[in-house]
């Protein structure tokens, strides 16, 4: 397969995940303002507030804004909680975080940046290597709606979404 098509899929993997963090992030926030008690008519700016400049919507939902998006709802300690509810949390975000360097060396047309990681990684930049690191991305989605899910059960006591 072309690198072309492999660069193509390697974006659009990384959007996805990135997609579905700001989902999460939103439905969140959401179950956490309805679950709160607050007046129905403050229920929106409530919500807004809570999602509103996030870092994830502005740059890469790398594992630092990741962090601190998800604190901002009162998930201070995310990143420990994600490696209780994952036991290869280390691997899978170490993978992430190789597919985000990847991602932006190739959104932002750096070769220099791309020749390094591929010296350093071999063919990660291929069709086959991407497909590879899916396991771990799905992991990682599993594991952050776990958390999110335990978050504000814990915090509201109702169960937010489907389990």
């Amino acid at each position: 397969m072309s690198r072309p098509i492999a660069h193509s899929y390697i974006l659009r993997v990384v959007a996805e995940f990135q997609g579905f963090a700001r989902d999460l992030h939103d439905l969140t926030a959401e179950a956490l303002v309805l679950g709160s008690g607050a007046a129905l008519e403050s229920q929106p700016l409530l919500i807004n507030a809570a999602t509103a400049n996030r870092q994830m919507d502005s740059g890469n939902a790398d594992l630092g804004s990741l962090r601190k998006d998800f604190g901002r709802l009162g998930m201070v300690r995310y990143g420990e909680r994600l490696e209780r509810l994952d036991a290869k949390w280390s691997v899978d975000k170490g993978v992430y975080q190789k597919l985000i360097e990847l991602r932006n060396a190739l959104a932002h047309g750096n070769q220099s940046q791309l020749d390094v990681i591929r010296s350093r990684e071999g063919g990660s930049d291929s069709l086959s290597a991407t497909k590879k690191r899916l396991p771990n991305l799905n992991r990682m989605a599993r594991a952050m709606d776990r958390a999110s899910w335990d978050h504000v059960n814990e915090s509201v006591g109702q169960k937010p979404w489907g389990r």
